[in-house]
């Protein structure tokens, strides 16, 4: 029954081709988009290299103080004074890191300027993530104890800085005047994960990061590898049990803070809190992402519902052929269904194939260095699940129009 439904689409598509270009170039489009921007989100925020242990991770970025009498806030990043005395003594994560924000310097080819992204971190940094080392290794303890200047640095830096693919390791580069040593080059990550990624990797202790201060408020944040993601609620409870240790009120900059607030956070939640979007859960952030494109697939159905309502017209003398000898409508509903979901899918699998040539286009332009974009099993099975909705949604309505089409009238080319 089903091979014979597909054999009637395709002797269909080929009887009218202007509304079958039409119709797959409106279900390519939006299906085209629906993909891109999964693409992008799955980008942000699933765990891509090197940031690979995401899930198992809680991270501390942000803190918030206040003083009520004079009605001030200061919220920011935390210092590494504070993640050192009140992050790096837990002891329930298997691994804590310490990273700093994105700072950016500049170094000199010449007479070409180079801005760099420099990124502070301590040794855990590198056993929490699983960059690709194209040359040479991560800084250790022993560079930290030793004070030593030496530096990681990404591939194009190396490309840019040494010239591209000169082996770098034991060479010096020279960023705001200070040399370091290079032990290692990494495989770029994408500016987007900005926990991770850098253009030069030093150890904390040296460098400008050494004027760390006393504060509270900082450049960096904290990155808490649990051994397993059933251990990410002890982290959290352990934290505030840390936070609850902090002597209050406390005076800092001429202010009086009588509260202090902070949380270790998820990737995602972290992510929502940056103020980018005003959501409060999980839930709610994917709920309103579900029902942004429902929305932005639904111009575009009641479109093809238009459309498909004038190919069944079109066919109105072989729906009455068909119900004159039997045919139920439940089964033409059913049939005309199946056509819509079949002529779906086949614009589906195109959007799938111009998209991965839209995305390798786009991470080839630089527009977002080092992006990765792809279409990677997650965004082709939700790609999948939007070509369903899409041929439902566009469906139904003829679908259950043409049922109600008397024999008859029908047989006469009309609704009647």
């Amino acid at each position: 029954m089903l091979q014979n439904y597909i054999k009637i689409t395709l002797k269909v598509l080929g009887r009218n081709r202007f509304y079958t270009f039409v119709s797959l170039f409106g279900i390519v489009f939006t299906l085209l988009i629906v993909l891109a921007l999964s693409a992008f989100i799955d980008h942000l925020l699933a765990p891509h290299y090197p940031d690979v242990n995401r899930g198992r991770c809680l991270y501390i970025g942000k803190i918030d103080c206040s003083d009520p009498e004079k009605q001030a806030h200061r919220m920011g990043p935390p210092s590494f004074h504070f993640l050192e005395k009140y992050v790096l003594t837990l002891e329930t994560p298997e691994m804590i890191g310490i990273a700093s924000l994105p700072s950016f310097a500049n170094a000199y080819v010449g007479n070409r300027r180079l801005k760099l992204n420099l990124k502070f971190t301590n040794p855990e940094f590198w056993g929490i993530t699983a960059f690709d080392f194209l040359e040479g290794r991560p800084f250790n303890e022993e560079n930290i104890r030793n004070g030593d200047y030496v530096a990681v640095i990404n591939e194009r830096t190396r490309d840019n800085y040494f010239g591209e693919g000169f082996p770098a390791v034991g060479q010096s580069i020279v960023v705001e005047n200070v040399a370091y040593r290079v032990i290692g080059v990494v495989r770029d990550v994408p500016i987007t994960r900005i926990m991770v990624s850098g253009d030069v990797y030093l150890p904390y202790t040296v460098g400008k990061s050494q004027a760390r201060g006393e504060g509270l408020v900082g450049n960096y944040i904290g990155i808490l590898l649990a051994d397993s993601p059933a251990a990410l609620p002890r982290i959290r409870e352990e934290y505030q049990h840390s936070l609850s240790k902090i002597e209050l009120p406390m005076e800092e900059d001429g202010f009086v803070f009588s509260s202090l607030e902070s949380e270790a956070e998820t990737y995602l939640e972290y992510f929502l809190n940056l103020g980018l979007i005003d959501v409060g859960s999980k839930g709610v952030f994917y709920s309103i992402l579900g029902i942004f494109v429902l929305l932005f697939m639904l111009l575009p159905a009641i479109n093809l519902v238009n459309l498909n309502i004038s190919r069944i017209m079109e066919r109105s003398s072989e729906i009455g052929v068909r119900k004159a000898f039997g045919a139920s409508s439940g089964k033409l509903v059913v049939q005309f269904l199946i056509e819509n979901i079949f002529i779906t899918l086949l614009g589906g699998l195109a959007a799938i194939l111009l998209a991965a040539i839209v995305l390798k286009i786009f991470n080839q332009s630089g527009l977002i260095p080092g992006a990765d974009l792809a279409i990677n099993l997650p965004v082709a099975l939700i790609g999948l699940g939007a070509c369903l909705l899409f041929g439902v949604l566009s469906g139904v309505i003829p679908a259950y129009r043409m049922s109600r089409i008397h024999v008859v009238d029908a047989l006469r080319g009309g609704e009647g």
